[in-house]
């Protein structure tokens, strides 16, 4: 009967320990994420673009109101879906604060500075790229191109709560703890500064080019998948398609975040010794997959390297010191 007793004690002290937490909020504290969710649920649903997977927002608000003992994975998992929000929601506004669409510029800049002479001219590293591809090639660059967001998401995850708790790390529990939170922090702010680049410098990418050539700018033009689309063709399915239907920007190609979000893994990767081939492989995937699927210029990548390096630095130094439990 002992433990029966011992579990019981457990759940008591528990409970006591929330209701301690809860106590200890005010009015605001305890109504507010409930608000929000509520809100964001609303303002979906009323303008027609509410989906299944913003129910994924509630699990955020129950790590909330799990008390002390969820409170990590709150603090943990905020910034992250305050990206995803902020990049999802611009489909409600691209339009109304979005400036001149920039066709012609980067097209000529990746073609005056990194244009490749052939014997039909002058071409893109993307315009030559497309002429040499492989289904080898397609098949790991789009499946590594459009995952981007649950590896840098996992690489994080794996800080704060595997390499944290592991044996191998000659680093200090607060130290690891407090690099995972800058790296998903970084990623909430490389996401927001990513964003507002899209609206006061729009850009078309290449493969909207090479559909409605370097005149002035269609805004109706639909979102493609471009050379990812050869993902489905190969498998026969319509996954990338339909993935990329539901871009909410066209024009917001510079800078190019598939690159930015995996050099801010890496950057801190190095900072833990920890997955620094694994980062590194990967961007250098990325990298490359942007221009191969004719989806980014070099000068986007270059671009989205420098908000990367920038923003790497700063959180790093702005979390120098302290543990962000």
């Amino acid at each position: 009967m002992e433990p029966p007793l011992e579990e019981d004690s457990t759940n008591t002290i528990l409970v006591k320990q929330w209701l301690q937490w809860w106590k200890s909020r005010s009015v605001l504290q305890k109504l507010l994420p409930l608000v929000i969710l509520a809100g964001f649920w609303g303002l979906h649903i009323s303008m027609g673009g509410f989906r299944p997977d913003h129910l994924a927002v509630a699990l955020l608000v129950f790590a909330y109101y799990g008390g002390p003992r969820t409170q990590c994975y709150y603090r943990f998992f905020l910034p992250f879906t305050l990206f995803m929000v902020l990049y999802d929601s611009q489909g409600y506004y691209a339009e109304l604060i979005r400036g001149k669409v920039h066709v012609a510029e980067p097209y000529q800049f990746d073609l005056t500075f990194f244009g490749i002479e052939t014997s039909e001219g002058r071409l893109l590293p993307s315009q030559w790229l497309q002429k040499h591809t492989h289904p080898a090639i397609d098949v790991v660059t789009s499946f590594g191109y459009i995952i981007f967001v649950p590896v840098c998401f996992g690489v994080a995850t794996y800080f704060r709560f595997f390499l944290v708790s592991g044996k191998n790390s000659s680093l200090e529990k607060e130290t690891i703890i407090t690099k995972a939170h800058a790296l998903m922090w970084g990623m909430c702010w490389l996401n927001i500064l990513s964003c507002s680049t899209y609206y006061w410098y729009p850009a078309a990418p290449p493969w909207y080019v090479e559909i409605y050539g370097l005149g002035p700018a269609q805004l109706d033009a639909a979102p493609s998948a471009a050379g990812a689309l050869r993902l489905d063709e190969f498998f026969g399915i319509d996954f990338v398609s339909s993935f990329y239907s539901r871009v909410p920007n066209v024009f917001g190609a510079i800078p190019s975040g598939h690159v930015a979000f995996p050099l801010l893994c890496l950057y801190f990767a190095f900072k833990l010794s920890s997955l620094r081939v694994f980062c590194l492989l990967y961007f250098l995937l990325v990298c490359f997959s942007a221009v191969y699927l004719n989806h980014h210029y070099v000068l986007d990548v270059l671009w989205g390297i420098t908000y990367a390096l920038i923003v790497a630095w700063l959180m790093d130094r702005f979390y120098k010191s302290g543990s962000q439990e």
